[in-house]
């Protein structure tokens, strides 16, 4: 079911993109067009998107990202994401007999690695989708013996920003982004706060 919904979304995104393309780039061939390079540093909630069901999986955590963007004025923008995803821990006691109980737990967590396209639909208003690879961290913890281990996953990114210019170079605003991780088939919803910085303009 998740994958159905994450490619619906991707679909979407890409629609929007291509078409908000087309539409201005006629306008930014009949000027001059400005460049820039922007950092974009974001902060924020993380809820893992899964069919998993269990009282003692946890799938609330945070999210960290940095994004690097070379972005011409009035065009599509390309860049590099990556960061940190809380995907989910789980904690739970386990009973063999009435004096052997010992405790299990786990957590994952992913590193993005993605190349991102991003395009201003509206002012301030940005969508992006970006597809790369996702490093998983699985660590797991049974009788105070710690298992750790790394996969990599390729996967996809989808998600909308509203940023506020409070200067020439600096906004503020938030992102809610979605990323699917095709090696587990469950996503990472992330609601954050971001930073924009715009350190080169030419």
């Amino acid at each position: 079911m998740y994958n159905k919904i994450a490619k619906n979304i991707i679909g979407v995104f890409c629609t929007i993109i291509i078409f908000s393309t087309s539409l201005s780039s006629g306008y930014a061939q009949s000027g001059e067009t400005t460049y820039s390079v922007t950092t974009y540093i974001s902060l924020g909630y993380s809820r893992f998107i899964s069919e998993l069901d269990d009282n003692d999986l946890d799938k609330n955590g945070l999210s960290g990202t940095i994004r690097l963007m070379w972005e011409p004025e009035h065009l599509l923008s390309i860049g590099i994401e990556s960061g940190y995803l809380q995907l989910y821990n789980f904690n739970s006691k386990v009973s063999l007999g009435n004096e052997n109980i010992f405790n299990v737990s786990s957590e994952l967590t992913a590193v993005p690695i993605l190349s991102i396209f991003s395009m201003e639909i509206f002012n301030n208003l940005k969508l992006s989708i970006g597809s790369g690879i996702f490093i998983l961290l699985s660590n797991v913890d049974v009788l105070n013996n710690l298992v750790n281990s790394n996969q990599v996953s390729t996967g996809v990114l989808a998600g909308g920003s509203y940023l506020y210019p409070i200067s020439h170079t600096i906004s503020l605003g938030g992102e809610v982004k979605y990323y699917h991780i095709n090696k587990i088939e469950d996503g990472d919803l992330t609601l954050q706060f971001s930073l924009q910085y715009r350190f080169l303009t030419y």
